[in-house]
């Protein structure tokens, strides 16, 4: 698809919301790829009602071109949006990138285990095919111990494959639980407690703008 059938869209109508998302005082569950708080928040901050939104989730189907089953999850967090008034989209496969341009991708990085370099390559790469002019990237993610206990976060793979690809850096949001003052983190992992000095309690959401040239 040319840039120029994208459909374009006016940067002066992008809002910035608060850096810190309070999701209430239920702790998230860090095995999810699309906790519904975050979701719903994405949503509703960064599309308008009919908007088309797009979920990316990693790992991904090899095979991009075959007919393929949507992974339950997804499948859920795609109802969702559709009760937002938004039209949920899967993943594209090489038969439906031709297809109408894309108001809103999100992209989850919160599975575990993974490169976090080829998966923010990976994401950003289908994103920016998809996407319209003017249209938003928001990737989730979380920093992870290793089995010796070593905070890894994936900030940096995320913020240098967007700008590898000319998107612009709008904002890094912590969205957590909040108790009254308290963020409230999910029970540690016990074989990971014992070596890891940090509790993992928020979920970064990363937004990108895919810029309207000329």
């Amino acid at each position: 698809m040319s840039a120029s059938s994208r459909r374009p869209r006016s940067t002066a109508a992008v809002r910035v919301p608060s850096t810190l998302w309070a999701l209430g005082p239920e702790p998230l569950d860090p095995d999810d790829r699309w906790p519904e708080p975050v979701l719903a928040h994405t949503v509703r901050k960064f599309s308008e009602p009919g908007a088309r939104v797009m979920l990316l989730g990693w790992p991904t189907p090899t095979d991009r071109g075959a007919l393929r089953i949507i992974e339950p999850d997804t499948a859920e967090a795609l109802a969702a949006i559709g009760d937002l008034d938004r039209h949920g989209l899967d993943a594209p496969t090489d038969r439906d990138r031709s297809a109408e341009p894309v108001d809103l991708v999100i992209a989850s990085l919160l599975a575990d285990h993974f490169d976090p370099i080829a998966a923010a390559e990976h994401v950003t790469a289908i994103a920016t095919e998809v996407m319209a002019m003017g249209g938003l990237l928001a990737v989730l993610s979380r920093c992870r111990h290793s089995d010796s206990g070593v905070l890894f976060d994936p900030a940096g793979s995320v913020v240098a494959a967007a700008q590898a690809a000319d998107l612009l850096y709008l904002q890094h949001i912590i969205a957590a639980p909040v108790s009254g003052t308290t963020i409230t983190a999910a029970p540690a992992d016990p074989a990971v407690s014992s070596t890891a000095p940090h509790v993992v309690a928020h979920t970064d959401v990363f937004v990108f703008l895919q810029p309207a040239h000329g």
